[in-house]
């Protein structure tokens, strides 16, 4: 196993939760590959495209002034498929915009686990992402469910 390889994947997921954290859709720009796949429970398509993906992150951002994502344990690499699978805790408050769109801002707070796998090339940027998380459960605590 490649000691940089290896250690580049399992740098990934910090660099994701940073950029969700950071706020600023530069640091979105070095995470995502020309074309990637990205599915999450929240979104109604999946995403192909930067834009589609800048609209999430903004979109969430607007909802959930407060985001904030927090690895929890170490990434699990594998290095042979250029995956890495981290596990995460999810925290904000619904106090902005509309999210999903038709729902008001519900004033309510949300605490979500959950996992991302992510499929990264040589360059160090996802053609995969694959999020794993109960949105029932989002929307319960959001008073929405």
């Amino acid at each position: 196993m490649s000691t940089s390889v290896t250690q580049s994947l399992a740098r990934y997921p910090s660099r994701y939760f940073a950029a969700w954290n950071g706020r600023e859709l530069g640091d979105v720009d070095e995470l995502l590959a020309a074309e990637f796949s990205w599915i999450d429970p929240s979104l109604p398509a999946e995403l192909t495209q930067l834009a589609g993906a800048h609209g999430f992150f903004e979109a969430s951002w607007a909802a959930f002034p407060d985001l904030h994502f927090a690895a929890i344990g170490e990434p699990l690499v594998d290095e042979p498929a250029g995956r890495v699978a981290a596990e995460w805790r999810m925290t904000g408050t619904h106090t902005g915009a509309e999210f999903p769109p038709g729902a008001p801002a519900t004033g309510k707070a949300f605490d979500v686990l959950g996992t991302d796998v992510f499929t990264v090339d040589a360059e160090g940027r996802a053609t995969a992402i694959r999020a794993y998380y109960d949105a029932a459960t989002l929307a319960r605590q959001l008073g929405l469910g």
